[in-house]
């Protein structure tokens, strides 16, 4: 994390292969993969397992501090459909590995970042946009996404940080 003051915690995906029994492994092998993955996707800050896991630090407001919760940056170069590296002004506040944006209408994961990029992308995501839907209240907006081409200066919206905006 940059620079969040919250405390970094063993989690279940760094630790799976140790977990199974030795039959699993031997009859399995790919379910170490399959779980790993599966544990990658809710872990993720801000998703719902770190949320569950690190609630005591997430309510320390000290924590929560504006690099943490950035919700917004810019494209500093064009991209078209098929790039998978997204260079922007700053991903101060983004999480360092899977996290969710959104540029225009188009939802994108990336696996990694830089001080000024996202890598490993994976274009035309799905995900929460919002947690207010304006024609259900009590409703949250999960939407999908096609790829899309996209020009400079447009805003990159950090989506992983929806839950630590909203509280």
């Amino acid at each position: 994390m940059i620079g969040t003051g919250i405390e970094k915690r063993i989690q279940v995906q760094q630790i799976i292969e140790s977990q199974l029994p030795e039959f699993i492994l031997s009859e399995s092998p790919k379910t170490v993969d399959f779980l790993r993955q599966y544990y990658i996707s809710q872990e993720h800050r801000g998703g719902v397992v770190d949320i569950s896991d690190n609630l005591d630090q997430y309510l320390k407001l000290d924590n929560l501090t504006p690099e943490v919760i950035v919700g917004v940056t810019t494209l500093s170069s064009g991209i078209t459909t098929t790039s998978d590296t997204i260079t922007v002004s700053s991903t101060k506040g983004f999480p360092d590995q899977y996290g969710l944006l959104k540029i225009d209408d188009e939802i994108i994961s990336y696996t990694g970042l830089t001080t000024n990029t996202f890598t490993g992308c994976l274009r035309g995501f799905s995900g929460i946009t919002s947690y207010t839907d304006p024609n259900n209240p009590g409703e949250l907006i999960f939407a999908t996404s096609t790829t899309d081409n996209h020009i400079t200066g447009t805003s990159v919206n950090n989506i992983s940080v929806l839950f630590l905006q909203e509280y």
